[in-house]
């Protein structure tokens, strides 16, 4: 299992009807527990005092739900997928996870990195962890290359340097964008397997910008490249 917190997490996760083994609430709130009660989960009550101490929050929030992880699986890719190489703040994937599906991706998946079942990761996409519930997590380069190779989907690898600019990039209409660490980057394996390079201009005089910064302007123009609305 896994720590849900917060009111919007929560009513992301009721609202596909994601898994909850449980909730635990204050005793000022009823919106969310009543909703979970009707779903047949069961809610605890208890003070303010005790939902601050039982979740990771810097500040006390209202309800916490225990979800359950779900078994993954090595289905079909959807026709874009976002690949999280290695990335290993929590705060990053789960604000990549938030962006990727504001942007309208099919699917993410983490290669290492920061658990996305992490109570940070979850409280960082803001719900979208339950829009897109991962597609695969501590998948090696090998596993994961021989399978999209096999599907015939184009990996096109993010860099800082060098990349055909993302803004004229002829985004392919199945592909796996790949992000990699904050500072080492993508992995060797998957950085030599890439099909396309793409890279952000940079017109001042920054070196680069910060990974989730990075991975939202991309998947922003990939979905513009595309015609999504």
């Amino acid at each position: 299992m896994f720590l849900i917190e917060g009111n919007n997490a929560v009513s992301a996760a009721l609202d596909v009807g994601f898994p909850i083994r449980a909730l635990l609430c204050d005793e000022s709130e009823t919106q969310l527990s009543e909703r979970a009660l009707d779903q047949g989960i069961s809610v605890r009550r208890a003070t303010s005092a005790i939902t601050a101490y039982a979740g990771e929050a810097q500040s006390s929030l209202p309800v916490l739900a225990l979800g359950e992880i779900p078994a993954t699986k090595n289905e079909e890719f959807p026709d874009f997928t976002l690949v999280l190489d290695g990335i290993s703040d929590p705060g990053n994937v789960g604000t990549l996870w938030r962006a990727a599906d504001a942007a309208g991706a099919r699917g993410v998946l983490s290669s290492g990195g920061a658990d996305p079942f992490s109570p940070k990761v979850v409280r960082s996409a803001a719900g979208s962890t339950f829009h897109l519930p991962p597609l695969g997590k501590d998948e090696t380069a090998k596993t994961l290359i021989s399978r999209l190779k096999s599907q015939n989907i184009p990996i096109i690898c993010a860099q800082a340097h060098q990349g055909e600019s993302c803004f004229h990039f002829l985004w392919p209409e199945r592909a796996a964008l790949v992000l990699g660490h904050e500072t080492r980057g993508i992995s060797e394996e998957l950085s030599e397997a890439a099909d396309f390079r793409v890279s952000i201009p940079i017109f001042g005089r920054a070196e680069s910008l910060n990974a989730a910064m990075a991975g939202t302007v991309l998947l922003y123009s990939w979905a513009q490249s595309r015609g999504i609305k």
